[in-house]
């Protein structure tokens, strides 16, 4: 009970029983002294300055209780709060020491005497009340020595279920203490989820990870999965090509392993959840297939194969025809390139360049599994945060496509995003004919998303844009976001606390040594959002 209501309270509980007794004092002090005959005048002025006095002393002495009423609803509520995010295992014991240390240190300066605090837990509920008495001053006058206080507060322990992804960026600006802090952090907070998840309901947390850089990887194991384009149908399988081609038969052409990267949908695909299906192409995941680069461009990012030295019985020096080809997909025009995972970008020449990043790990209620997920965490690649955080929501979605969430209309489950990033979403432009890396949206000239500029910054806004799309769709299915942005020093921050779902669940920090703080802040929040009152 609060503000107003705890006034309320006191108007209807004290004012009565006090009052009448006031009433009945203050007659009878009346009585007394108009029997003496003596010193009309003394009995007169004492006559009217007793009630005046009672008075007075009754108005200080109320307002006095109601503040400290207020106090003592305070820290019960903020202590029934934090007993209800302990274990399920937690003691009736320790729920008593926990609310009487919290309380009694709250109250601590406070004019209260007789301090009583119980606490009753039935069910998923927990109830703390605390007893005692407020001195009185000029009311004691009328025989009172103190006027009653009593307040409770109740927390019933989320009985519904959590599903949350956390969504990190694994680009190559995270490359060491930036990492060792992240990974710290997410460990710290699944950590401390599980701890306070009731081990007699399996299924109460569910969490997933999701890395991404400028594309994500959903595992290999799902080369042969519905949701793969394995047939080359969606508009843009071929798109880097010069005829039809199948991705997957190029890499078994090749005799290289396909190694589990998507790319992004299409628009408007590449920002929704719609469920992939072979009878909309489009809706299917293209296995992400890294061409190799023409032998004629001397800034060749990815140049693995030797070309054909003449097409169609013409030498053809377009880098775009030559980079193109089918054909030279086989064995024949395979030669040996040097290992480029220890240059800048971290990449490795082949059809997998830019897919170095650890596959995604679906919803799960293993927290060995997601610790060592976490901790196998490596860096590669530009940002974009769009086709991270569409990710995280299909990591959590009823249709798939890995192991699918509760269904959205379950209100019994309440579903989170965490994505956090150290950068702005980001197209590199490179000096090839390609005009940038080859990415999770192709080349920047296949204008996957919304623009073919060569300026950085208009590479930037187009992505923004469609990140912002996706935040408005997510959240508009009921998933909530917090979004943790780290030691940025460029622009970019806005969309990222618009995309949050209230500004209280944006984080912008200036040190990454501050990402545990931050998660810890972010796993109390989720647990407090979980709490009814």
């Amino acid at each position: 009970m609060r503000g107003a209501d705890a006034n309320h309270f006191l108007r209807f509980d004290l004012e009565p029983r006090f009052m009448s007794e006031f009433c009945n004092r203050s007659l009878r002090a009346f009585r007394r002294l108009s029997g003496d005959r003596t010193g009309a005048i003394v009995v007169i002025f004492a006559l009217a300055l007793i009630p005046m006095m009672m008075l007075a002393g009754m108005a200080i002495d109320y307002g006095a209780n109601a503040n400290l009423r207020q106090q003592a609803q305070n820290a019960v509520d903020a202590t029934v709060l934090s007993l209800a995010k302990l274990p399920p295992a937690t003691t009736d014991a320790v729920l008593r020491d926990r609310a009487t240390k919290q309380v009694t240190a709250a109250l601590n300066r406070s004019q209260s005497a007789d301090l009583a605090i119980a606490t009753d837990r039935t069910g998923d509920s927990i109830t703390v009340t605390v007893t005692g008495t407020t001195p009185t001053t000029l009311t004691r006058i009328a025989g009172f020595t103190g006027l009653p206080l009593t307040v409770s507060g109740t927390a019933r322990r989320g009985s519904g279920n959590l599903e949350i992804a956390l969504v990190l960026d694994n680009t190559g600006s995270m490359r060491g203490t930036k990492l060792a802090n992240l990974k710290a952090a997410a460990t710290d907070l699944v950590t401390g989820l599980f701890g306070e998840a009731d081990p007699a309901r399996p299924n109460a947390l569910k969490i997933a990870v999701v890395p991404f850089s400028m594309t994500v990887n959903v595992g290999p194991a799902h080369a042969g999965a519905p949701f793969i384009d394995r047939d080359g149908l969606s508009s843009i399988h071929s798109q880097i090509f010069a005829q039809k081609a199948n991705r997957l038969a190029l890499f078994g052409k090749l005799g290289v392993p396909w190694g589990g990267c998507v790319e992004a949908r299409p628009m408007p695909y590449d920002v929704s959840d719609t469920p992939a299906s072979a009878a909309v192409p489009d809706t299917l995941f293209v296995p992400y297939f890294a061409p190799d680069e023409s032998d004629y461009d001397v800034n060749a990012v990815n140049d693995y194969l030797n070309d054909y030295p003449l097409l169609g019985g013409l030498l053809v020096l377009d880098n775009r025809i030559r980079q193109g080809q089918v054909a030279k997909y086989g064995t024949a025009f395979k030669v040996s390139k040097t290992d480029r995972s220890g240059g800048p970008n971290g990449y490795l020449y082949g059809p997998n360049a830019g897919c170095e990043l650890q596959p995604i790990t679906p919803l799960t209620t293993s927290k060995a599994t997601l610790t060592g997920a976490i901790g196998a965490m490596t860096v590669s690649g530009d940002t974009n945060i769009p086709l991270g955080l569409v990710w995280g929501w299909h990591a959590l979605s009823p249709s798939g496509p890995l192991v699918r969430g509760a269904d959205a209309a379950d209100a019994t489950v309440r579903k989170y995003v965490v994505l956090m990033t150290d950068g702005q979403n980001q197209i590199s432009n490179t000096l090839s004919s390609n005009g940038s890396f080859y990415s999770g949206l192709g080349y920047i000239w296949a204008n996957r998303v919304g623009t073919v500029s060569s300026d950085p910054g208009a590479r930037t806004a187009a992505l923004d844009g469609r990140l912002a799309t996706l935040c408005t769709a997510m959240k508009a299915a009921g998933i909530q976001i917090f979004t943790v942005r780290v030691e940025v020093a460029d622009g970019g921050g806005g969309v990222l606390r618009t995309c949050a779902t209230s500004p209280s669940m944006s984080f912008d920090l200036t040190d990454s040594a501050d990402l545990t703080t931050a998660f810890r802040a972010i796993g109390a929040r989720i647990g407090e959002l979980r709490i009814a009152r």
